[in-house]
């Protein structure tokens, strides 16, 4: 592990064996996450903005009545009003991701399940890429996945302390991680077989890639949705490409 002099926080690269998120703490520090063999300080750079205005969906169904999360629903007079609007935390929430136009390798990850999420809440992936879930917290989980269909594609099955139980999606398309025992888990996996590496952005919105030249497509995900506008840049063996306008994200799709 590296690192990354630009953001000032860990920089991870695969070089072909296995890449972990980190746990939940480091996870929020987490500017720059690289799934290539391409390592080195970032040569890509950029920024986003919106993301202010995006609302996680766990976040909408709790404030929902017949949920009965009442605390959800009482505002503290002690916390100031701008304080009280809950929206997308970047550096788990939102995924940049690079894609081109060939098919890449599958990958391996290690998803953090803590504080009855599971981290990444979304996350972008080649086909077959295993995504091992290790529980980090003092009590069970009984973790499963669904389809876009809602086809039960893993079985809930207990994860106990310290275990881990792994899953690997065979086809594009986006998944949705759950929990028998815990509503507020709900993490997205989008399965895209051209994405080459993807970021998570810092809480200034600024994300940066590894990568090598070439032509590349930068898209945004959300809910384990595309949201804002795609953007073209080509990266350069030498010199840094600052991409010039930031990433919208509340601007061009439906980001409900």
């Amino acid at each position: 592990m590296e690192e990354d002099s630009v953001f000032g926080v860990p920089s991870l690269t695969t070089m072909r064996r296995k890449v972990e998120l980190l746990p939940f703490a480091a996870l929020f520090a987490l500017a720059l996450l690289t799934t290539t063999g391409h390592a080195g300080p970032p040569n890509v750079k950029g920024k986003i903005s919106g993301h202010e205005k995006l609302v996680p969906e766990v976040y909408a169904e709790a404030a929902k009545p017949e949920a009965r999360r009442w605390t959800w629903r009482e505002p503290s007079p002690s916390v100031a009003a701008q304080f009280r609007a809950l929206s997308a935390n970047p550096s788990r929430d939102i995924c940049i991701a690079a894609t081109t136009s060939a098919n890449q390798e599958k990958q391996e990850f290690r998803m953090t399940v803590t504080g009855g999420r599971v981290f990444p809440t979304t996350i972008v992936v080649t086909p077959n890429t295993q995504l091992a879930f290790k529980n980090f917290d003092p009590f069970k989980h009984r973790i499963y996945v669904t389809s876009a269909t809602g086809q039960r594609v893993l079985q809930p099955d207990d994860l106990q302390p310290n275990a881990v139980r792994t899953w690997a999606a065979q086809g594009a398309g986006r998944y949705e991680v759950r929990d028998e025992l815990y509503p507020s888990v709900r993490t997205f996996v989008v399965v895209d077989p051209q994405v080459v590496q993807v970021a998570y952005p810092g809480r200034d919105g600024a994300f940066g890639f590894s990568l090598p030249s070439g032509d590349y497509v930068l898209k945004a995900f959300f809910n384990g949705r595309a949201v804002g506008k795609q953007i073209n840049f080509t990266a350069k063996d030498r010199g840094v490409v600052e991409l010039k306008e930031p990433l919208k994200l509340d601007e061009g799709t439906d980001t409900k």
